[in-house]
Formats: structure tokens, sequence, C-alpha cells
């Protein structure tokens, strides 16, 4: 078994946090958060922004002190031992395997405004591409990502630039925002959409075992990633919701410049989207792969997933590349839509979160990190109540399956222990 490459420095690593939680967000929620919302969806994220910030600082308080391939599951063991450990890699998988699937599908809607086709079947390729990045050597990929990355922080400029000369928002769009307010329960299923644009940054945590001198890099790649990814998310939010009906839509920037522009314009747009949407794919295929390998060293899964080859976990990025696969063929089939797929990955993610919190309560050596934990868990229950009972249904089962795994894994442990004692 091979060792993981420490090749992420604070600009690199900024690169890739950019990659992982850059997409989806961008490109498809601000369409379907107007359609559920209206002008309020605007204040939707900025409610997002305002709640993710403290939650972020959780992150980069424990990545620098807990640095590992298994991120926020490797944290909640240092916490909570194996009944953290255990259902946090549950929770974790189960949001990534319905997260990613609406990221490489919103790429499909893109492919399918400008050229036509089944959108499943491009999402599927995406995919397939982004497996195939990742099996290039750590160095190389990383390098790829980081290359993409400065070519999409300036496209993305240029369309927040163009999108605000072509729909001219003014402060009206802002000030709608606030007056014709949805219910609890629409607000609630809106918020858990947005806030899947703000979660990445737990993805990133996986990636701690590759960095130089995490303590300072990581820290620094989570604010300059989350200051950048908000100013964008807002902009384009803004764009979206001033577009009026015609940005109400799963790809809402080709329809945007498709109506200014004519066929040429939606071509443009859904190009650059499949662009951004691979390299969002490819990073974030690169960051739960790795949470896959330290679950399999930890022996959770099959023990060949550890398997190392040119500093990438083989085995862990096909097995990774299967399961986004298969969740994209339960949508293609009608079992998953969407806007589903984005709020169930979205409120798994603020568990996780909370997760996060309680692991800091917990290893706390300062009294305002315990402060810190205590609040953000409180932010996380007000935020579950306004989604409802049956936002959590799903991770309820997830946490009860790894709960169960972990009681097996310890009996086992302890019959084993039992008989070596015998022995002597």
């Amino acid at each position: 078994m091979g060792d993981l490459t420490k090749a992420l420095g604070p600009w690199r690593g900024t690169a890739m946090m950019l990659n992982i939680v850059l997409g989806a967000g961008l490109l498809t929620l601000p369409g379907l958060a107007a359609q559920s919302a209206g002008s309020a969806a605007i204040l939707v994220w900025v409610v997002c922004a305002l709640a993710a910030f403290p939650l972020l600082l959780i992150f980069a308080l424990l990545g620098r002190d807990y640095p590992d391939a298994g991120g926020l599951a490797s944290i909640m063991r240092h916490a909570f031992g194996a009944f953290g450990y255990v259902p946090s890699t549950f929770i974790f998988l189960g949001a990534v395997a319905v997260g990613l699937p609406a990221i490489a599908m919103t790429g499909g809607y893109y492919a399918a405004a400008a050229v036509g086709g089944p959108p499943h079947l491009y999402a599927g390729a995406l995919i397939l591409l982004a497996m195939i990045g990742n099996l290039a050597s750590a160095e190389i990929a990383g390098r790829i990502n980081t290359a993409i990355a400065s070519v999409i922080l300036l496209v993305l400029i240029a369309i927040t630039v163009l999108g605000w000369l072509v729909v001219e928002p003014d402060w009206g769009t802002v000030r709608a925002a606030t007056s014709d307010l949805p219910d609890l329960a629409t607000f609630g299923l809106v918020f858990m959409m947005v806030f899947f644009a703000f979660t990445g940054w737990e993805v990133a945590a996986n990636l701690g075992g590759e960095f130089h001198d995490p303590r300072r890099n990581i820290p620094i790649a989570m604010a300059m990633s989350f200051v950048l990814a908000v100013g964008l998310y807002l902009a384009l939010a803004i764009v979206v919701v001033a577009s009026g009906p015609v940005g109400a839509d799963e790809a809402p920037f080709a329809r945007i410049f498709g109506a200014e522009f004519g066929p040429a314009g939606a071509l443009a747009m859904s190009g650059v989207s499949v662009v951004i949407i691979y390299a969002n794919l490819s990073a974030a295929l690169w960051a739960v792969s790795r949470m896959v390998y330290s679950a399999a060293t930890e022996r959770l899964i099959f023990g060949c997933f550890t398997r190392v080859a040119r500093g990438v976990p083989l085995n862990a990025v096909l097995l990774t590349t299967g399961v986004l696969l298969s969740v994209v063929l339960l949508s293609y089939q009608g079992l998953l839509d969407l806007g589903s797929l984005l709020a169930i990955a979205g409120q798994n993610f603020l568990l996780l979160y909370a997760g996060a919190a309680a692991a800091l309560v917990q290893l706390a050596t300062k009294g305002w990190h315990r402060v810190l934990g205590w609040a953000c868990l409180a932010l996380v229950a007000v935020l579950m109540a306004g989604r409802g009972i049956q936002g959590l249904y799903y991770p309820a089962f997830l946490v009860a399956a790894g709960l169960a795994v972990a009681l097996v894994r310890m009996r086992l442990a302890l019959m084993v222990a039992g008989r070596g004692e015998g022995s002597t």
C-alpha cells in the first residue's frame, strides 16, 4: 500500500476547494430557487451564506488540527470513537451519493439545452471523464485541477459581468426579496437546496492528508475559497431573479444568454458550464475517493480499496464512479429528480456540519471553541426544524445503519480479544 502524495499548498488547495464547491450551485440552483421562491430566492442565498460562515470556521479549526484523508469522519472518530466515525461516514457517503450525480445532471441539462439529447447520458459521460482524470498520477491530477480552476474563475467573472449587462438588475430586484416571502415549508425546502451550494468544504477536508503545513494552509484555502464562492453566488442569484421567468429553469444561464444572443449564446454558455461541472466532478471525485480509501484502511469496507498506484487510490476511484453512475440511472428511470437530489444532499451535509460542531465541543481546548460549537449546534437545530420531520428520514436511516455497523465491529473486537485471553 502506497502513501498519498502531499501536493497541495495554499493556492493549489484553494483551487481544489473551488473546483469542489463551484459548479451546480452557480449553474442550476439559482434557477431552481427562483422557480420555488421567486424574488425571495435572493434572501435564501443570503441566509445560507450567513449560516455557512460559522460552520466553515469549525471545519477550518478542526481541519488544521486533524488533517487526514478520512476528513470529517476521522475527526468524529477522534471525538467519539467508532460511534462517531462510522455513522458520519455513512451520512457523508449518503450525501455525496446523491449530490455528485446532481452536479453531473446539471451538466447534462446544459448540454441538452445546447444540442438536444438525453441529459442523463451526458451526465454519465461527465462522470466517466472525471474518473479518467483521477486515474492519472496525483501530481498530474492536481496540476490539471489547478489550471482549470484558474480558467473557471475568469470565466465565471465574465459570466457575472455579462449577465449584469444583459439583465441590468437594480436595487428594486434586491428589495423585492423581502416583499413576497414564501411559507415556512417552501422556505425550508429551498434553503436545503441552496445550502448544497455552500457545501463542499467538508468534502475538501478529505484533502487534509495531502496539504503541506496543514495548520497554516487549510484555513487559508478555506477562507479564500469561501469569499470567492459567496461573491459569485450572490451576484449570479441576483442576475437570475432579475431575468424573470426566463431564468427559472434547470439551465438558467443558457436560457438567459440564449434569449439575448440566440442559439450561439446558449451553445457558448452550455459549453462553459460543462467544463465547469467537469472540474467540479473531477475534484470532488478526488476527495470522495480518499474517504473511501480511508474507510478501507480502517476495515470499514473491503481492504482491496486501499490499493494505491502513482499516489492514486485506484479501486476507491472506481467504486465511487460506479455509485455515481447508478444514481444517474435511477434518476433516468424517474425515481429521483434534480431538485430532490440537491435537497437531500443539502440536508445531509447540514447534519454533518452539526457533527463537526459536536466534535469541536468534545475536542475543544479553548473556551471560545466550545461556545462556537454549541452555537452552531443550536443553529443547525433551528434550520432543520424549518425543513420538517420528513427531511430526517434518509439521514436517520444512515445513522441507524452506521450505529449498527459500529456495534457489530465493537462486539467482534471484544470476541477476538476474549479468545486471545482464553488461549493464553
